[in-house]
């Protein structure tokens, strides 16, 4: 018997044994597994049941717009928000990542919300780059018109009440990056208007969403308007740009003033220059503790995965220990202070 229907045979069986005794609704509530089912059964001669389903991940169903008798809901998420950008989803489960930057086409945006919630897993969302160029290509210039049709194309898959429930992993929205090169972006950088323009566009669109920039604070400081429309900005972390707490300090102190949140990392694939070698375990740990224990940080994302780095034992061990550091403090939001 398929769990479905043996819950729907435990159901009717409380209402039979309780029928006529008791006049009122009655609440209750029934683990299944990884969930627990909550519901609420009039005791009445004639027993209706009602088989719509609110959120139904073994069935690939999701519809918060129907207020049903009986739904099922996952635990909330705990700890602070560790990851590797490009973390690989079918370790969302399994690895020791508590929360991931990833580029998500709108096809696969629900289902990878879905996998990320069953998981614990937070997300920060990433346009594919070549979904905001007119010319479709990678390195295409950047287009307004491409931006905002991405948007829409989230917003038709992300209503209000679908991002109101996936609140909790959605950790942020990145509004593109790499802003000042000009060979990423078809010969011409993205300003800062353009980003804000798109940022407004973006929060109008998709309400409750976190939106950000992968940059320093100073970026945005350069057109305080755009201050306005984010929430959060980014410190990435490489041994070429100082002392590292001296670095993630200016860096909060900045997003202070300009009522931003900072998402702080290290680049740990080109540690200490550009095309370095990765980060030591013990850099990698030295750094990443100053970043996930600063009172500034609302996450902990670096770049980025790599299976050949992941590979190495020591690597992993000192991810172990980054991400048992992180269960120690308390989830933060990346939302606007």
């Amino acid at each position: 018997m398929s769990r479905r229907y043996l819950v729907i045979a435990l159901l009717l069986g409380l209402a039979g044994r309780a029928a006529g005794q008791a006049p009122e609704p009655v609440t209750w509530s029934l683990p299944v597994g990884q969930f627990t089912v909550y519901g609420t059964t009039t005791y009445t001669p004639t027993i209706v049941l009602r088989p719509r389903v609110v959120f139904d991940t073994t069935q690939g169903l999701d519809s918060s717009r129907v207020v049903d008798s009986v739904r099922t809901a996952a635990d909330r998420h705990t700890g602070f928000a560790v990851g590797l950008s490009t973390w690989p989803t079918n370790a969302y489960c399994d690895g020791p990542m508590s929360a991931a930057m990833q580029p998500v086409v709108p096809g696969v945006l629900l289902d990878r919300l879905q996998h990320a919630a069953r998981c614990h897993v937070r997300l920060v969302l990433v346009p594919p780059r070549r979904l905001l160029t007119g010319s479709g290509r990678q390195n295409g210039e950047f287009s307004m018109d491409s931006a905002k049709h991405l948007v829409d194309r989230y917003a038709a898959v992300l209503p209000a009440d679908t991002i109101a429930k996936y609140r909790e992993t959605i950790l942020g929205l990145n509004l593109a990056d790499d802003y000042d090169c000009t060979r990423c972006w078809g010969g011409r950088a993205i300003t800062q208007e353009q980003v804000a323009e798109w940022a407004a566009y973006a929060r109008a669109r998709l309400p409750g969403i976190p939106l950000g920039v992968r940059v320093m604070p100073n970026w945005v400081a350069e057109y305080p308007p755009l201050a306005q429309q984010l929430d959060y900005a980014w410190a990435q972390y490489a041994t070429r740009k100082g002392e590292a707490q001296a670095y993630y300090d200016r860096a909060a102190a900045l997003a202070e003033r300009l009522g931003l949140r900072m998402v702080m990392g290290v680049n740990v694939e080109n540690c200490y220059a550009l095309s370095s070698p990765p980060c030591t375990p013990e850099d990698l740990v030295r750094f990443g503790e100053i970043a996930l224990r600063h009172p500034a940080s609302c996450a902990f994302l670096s770049w980025r995965y790599h299976e050949e780095t992941w590979a190495r034992p020591e690597i992993r061990e000192a991810w172990e220990g980054l991400a048992a550091a992180a269960r120690e403090r308390k989830a933060e939001e990346c939302r606007k202070l």
